[in-house]
C-alpha cells in the first residue's frame, strides 16, 4: 500500500489555492494543507479597488469559495490565521503558529510550495512611518479601511501612478473623492506602457479632476498622528508643491515575501525573488515556488523579471500543485507579462517589455505607430484607439502597447498570440482580420501598426 503523499501550501491566494486544487486533481488521495495568515480564503486582490468604489456591492464577494467549500469539495485543510514560522528541510517540517493561540505545532511534508505572495513597498518619504491615515491596497481590510475613510475626508493624495495606484483613483473619484496622483517616473503606468503612449490615459484622469503630478517625488507627510499635508518636489525642476490631505494611499509597488525561503535555504534570483525553474521548482528538493513571490524568464529577453500578475500566478501554481503532487507540467519557455486595465473608460493594455526594458536588454526596438478608429469613417460610434508596436531587426515581435475605448483587450491578446506563435511583423501585416460596419473596418490597426515596421526593415536590407 503506498505511502499518502503530504503536501504544504504556505499561501492561500491566487497561486497558493490554484496548486492545492491541482494538486488535488493529480493526487486524489494526498494530504494537502493550505495556510494563510490573512483570516479569508482566496479572493481576488485584482478587484480590490471596485469594492472601495462599491462597483462591487460587497467585500466578500471577491472570495472565491467559502471556507468550507475547501473541505467538502477540495478535500483539503485550510488553515485560516495561521503564519509559517520556519521550515526544517533535513526531516521536511514546517512550524506554524495560530495568530489567534499563538500556539505552534510542526506540520510534515513531502513537497512544499510557497506562495507567500508579496506586501507593498513604502518609499523613503519623512514622516510617512506611524501615520494612521496612511494606507496601502493589499487586502480586503485595507480596501474596506480605504472606503471609511473616504467617507469621511474628501482629499487624498495617491502615492504611484501605477495599476493599483490609477484604479484606486477611479474608485475614489466615483466616491467624490478630490484624488491628487503623484509618480516618481516621468508618466503614468510607467512600467506597463512607454511615455509616448500615455497622454490618452492621463488626459482621462485630468478630465475627471484628478490632479496628476509626473517626475515628481513625495518629499514629506506633514502632521503629527495624521498626515495633514503631503510635499512633493518636481525631480526636474527642483520646484516643491505642498497638498492637504485627508488620507493618503501608498501605490509604489511591491516587495515578495521571502523571508522564510531564506530560512530554508532556497536561492533568490537577480531580482531577488525566489528563482524557479519550468517545472516551478526551487533550489531545494522538494520546495516549489509559485506567484508574486518568484522570478521567471522573459519571453523577449531571456532575463528573470518578478512575477506580478494574477495570470501567471494561477499558472505557475497549476504547474507547482501537479508536479508537487507526482504529475509532469512545465511553463511556457518564457512569460509575455500580458497586462491590461480600464480607467475611466479607457482600456490600457501591453504585452511585451516596454522600449526601456528592451534597450536595457540591449534589443534596440523597430517601432510601428498607429492611431485609428474602431470603426469606418463613415460609421457612426467610431472611437479613437492607439497602437505601439515593437520588433527587432529581424522582424521577430518583441511587444505592443495600445490604448483605447473598445476592443483593446481583443487586440493585445492577438499580439500575446503572435508572440507565442513566434510569427515575425511581416506575417502580422498580412493577418486576415474580420470586417463588417458596424464592428470594425477593413483594414485592422493591427495590421496597419505592422505595415511601417516592414518598410523600415526593408530599407535596411
Amino acid at each position: 500500500m503506498m505511502e499518502v503523499v503530504k503536501i504544504v501550501i504556505i499561501g492561500a491566494g491566487a497561486a497558493g489555492t490554484t496548486a492545492g486544487i491541482w494538486a488535488r486533481k493529480t493526487d486524489r488521495k494526498a494530504e494537502i494543507t493550505l495556510i494563510t495568515r490573512e483570516p479569508y480564503p482566496e479572493y481576488s486582490r485584482c478587484g480590490l479597488p471596485y469594492t472601495i468604489s462599491r462597483r462591487i456591492p460587497e467585500f466578500t464577494n471577491l472570495i472565491t469559495h467559502d471556507a468550507g467549500w475547501y473541505s467538502r469539495f477540495g478535500k483539503m485543510n485550510l488553515l485560516l490565521e495561521t503564519e509559517a514560522v520556519d521550515v526544517n528541510t533535513s526531516d521536511r517540517m514546517v512550524t506554524i503558529r495560530d495568530l489567534k493561540s499563538g500556539q505552534e505545532k510542526e506540520l510534515e511534508y513531502d513537497a512544499l510550495v510557497l506562495a507567500t505572495g508579496s506586501k507593498p513597498a513604502f518609499p523613503p518619504i519623512k514622516g510617512v512611518e506611524g501615520k494612521n491615515n496612511v494606507y496601502s491596497l493589499r487586502t480586503i481590510d485595507d480596501a474596506r479601511a480605504i472606503h471609511e475613510a473616504a467617507k469621511k475626508g474628501k482629499n487624498c493624495v495617491i502615492v504611484g501612478a501605477g495599476l493599483i495606484g490609477v484604479e484606486t483613483t477611479e474608485a475614489l473619484v466615483e466616491l467624490g473623492v478630490n484624488v491628487t496622483i503623484v509618480e516618481f517616473l516621468p508618466s503614468v503606468l510607467p512600467l506597463m506602457i512607454d511615455q509616448d503612449v500615455s497622454d490618452m490615459i492621463q488626459g482621462a484622469l485630468e478630465e475627471h479632476g484628478v490632479s496628476v503630478y509626473v517626475n515628481t517625488a513625495v518629499t514629506e507627510l506633514i502632521g503629527e498622528e495624521k498626515a495633514e499635508k503631503v510635499v512633493m518636489k518636481n525631480r526636474e525642476t527642483g520646484e516643491e508643491t505642498s497638498v492637504p490631505v485627508d488620507f493618503v494611499v501608498i501605490s509604489a509597488g511591491v516587495r515578495p515575501n521571502t523571508e522564510l525561503a531564506v530560512k530554508a535555504g532556497v536561492k533568490l534570483g537577480d531580482t531577488k525573488y525566489i528563482k524557479v525553474d519550468s517545472r516551478a521548482r526551487t533550489s531545494v528538493e522538494g520546495i516549489y515556488a509559485a506567484g508574486d513571490c518568484t522570478e521567471y524568464v522573459d519571453f523577449v529577453t531571456g532575463q528573470p523579471v518578478p512575477i506580478g500578475m494574477g495570470t501567471i500566478a494561477v499558472r505557475q501554481g497549476k504547474v507547482a500543485g501537479i508536479n508537487a503532487a507526482g504529475g509532469d507540467a512545465t511553463m511556457p519557455k518564457g512569460v509575455l507579462l500580458t497586462r491590461i486595465t480600464k480607467v475611466f473608460g479607457v482600456e490600457v493594455a501591453a504585452v511585451g517589455p516596454i522600449t526601456r526594458n528592451l534597450e536595457r536588454a540591449g534589443i534596440k526596438p523597430v517601432i510601428g505607430k498607429m492611431t485609428y478608429s474602431s470603426k469606418p469613417e463613415y460609421m457612426p460610434g467610431g472611437k479613437p484607439i492607439r497602437m505601439k508596436l515593437m520588433a527587432d531587426q529581424e522582424g521577430r515581435i518583441l511587444g505592443a502597447q495600445i490604448v483605447g475605448y473598445e476592443d483593446v483587450h481583443q487586440k493585445i491578446n492577438v499580439i500575446a498570440a503572435a508572440m507565442q506563435a513566434d510569427m515575425n511583423v511581416e506575417e502580422l501585416e498580412w493577418l486576415e482580420t474580420c470586417y463588417a460596419p458596424i464592428s470594425c473596418p477593413t483594414w485592422d490597426i493591427i495590421t496597419l501598426t505592422a505595415e511601417p515596421i516592414v518598410k523600415k526593415l526593408r530599407r535596411k536590407k
